[in-house]
């Protein structure tokens, strides 16, 4: 299960679109289908990870040769210190020193590494060993070290109890069955072990121009596409999903000044985030009962 990847970064052959359907981007610019040319595709994933609208008449120059500590460097400076900015903060990068963290979700780990950063002991777990691969290059062009395991969400090769945080991300509006992913994750959570959990949200700027301005959708073709997940939450049905957890906390983030209409741009952006942001983050315990009562998971 570990070790088992190449060295060579030739992602592109064979690559399905999971990898960079990174729910802190509409889902409308993140559509991968493919194949791609690989300078293409690199791009694509590019723009996904770095949350930047994706263009395929316009490719900077200074972009750094794909696949390089420069190339990982510029997505993390595009995604933690330009376009969500409060992901470090509201993720806790820099709060588990010492602890065991899993990370599940689709991306180039760009999120998990900053906790090896500060001191923590990823594992990763994917099905998708080209995701595993690019994962595990951008941890080791760092010096970084963590876990790679090749599994299904739902059948976790990790003993329960052993895992101190679980950061899900860009996962549960696509499996097929997500209340068995986290009860998977509740398995392999020590009691009081904590859940991060990043999914998009249903009450998005999307929903309320067409709440508010209902005449206009056909007008400006403000709608949802049929690329927009098929599952998306509220604050209620995230905390329902979890019901297993306790002490749940629930904030609405990621928004772009240019995505809200004209009538409301005059409103701060962090107001307007937690009213209409893209993206829900949960976090929730698993409570520390569950090692009185001797739950197994």
């Amino acid at each position: 299960m570990e070790g088992a990847y190449p060295s060579n970064i030739q992602i592109w052959n064979g690559w399905t679109a999971t990898l960079a359907q990174d729910l802190l981007e509409p889902a409308r610019t993140r559509s991968l289908a493919g194949p791609h040319h690989p300078a293409e595709f690199a791009d694509r994933l590019y723009a996904c990870e770095s949350l930047k609208p994706y263009s395929v008449t316009t490719r900077p120059e200074e972009i750094a040769e794909p696949y390089t500590l420069q190339w990982f460097l510029d997505i993390e400076n595009q995604r933690h210190g330009r376009h969500a900015r409060w992901i470090p903060k509201l993720l806790e990068f820099a709060k588990h020193a010492g602890e065991t963290l899993l990370g599940l979700g689709h991306g180039l780990g760009t999120d998990w590494l900053q906790y090896a950063r500060h001191g923590a002991a990823v594992v990763v777990c994917s099905p998708s060993p080209e995701q595993l691969t690019l994962i595990r290059r951008n941890f080791e062009v760092r010096n970084l070290t963590g876990r790679f395991l090749h599994t299904h969400f739902d059948a976790l090769p990790l003993e329960s109890n052993s895992i101190d945080v679980a950061c899900v991300s860009s996962l549960l509006h696509e499996v097929a069955n997500p209340r068995a992913v986290i009860d998977e994750i509740y398995r392999v959570l020590k009691p009081g072990g904590k859940v991060l959990a990043v999914t998009s949200a249903r009450r998005d700027v999307d929903y309320w121009f067409h709440v508010c301005f209902p005449w206009r959708r056909w007008l400006l073709g403000r709608r949802k596409t049929a690329e927009t997940p098929a599952v998306q939450f509220t604050g209620r049905s995230l905390r329902a999903l979890f019901g297993r957890f306790s002490e749940h906390r629930v904030y609405q983030r990621h928004l772009r000044r240019s995505e809200v209409p004209h009538m409301w741009r005059w409103a701060p952006l962090p107001l307007l985030e937690r009213i209409m942001g893209r993206v829900l983050v949960l976090k929730a315990f698993k409570p520390l009962s569950a090692a009185r009562h001797g739950e197994p998971g």
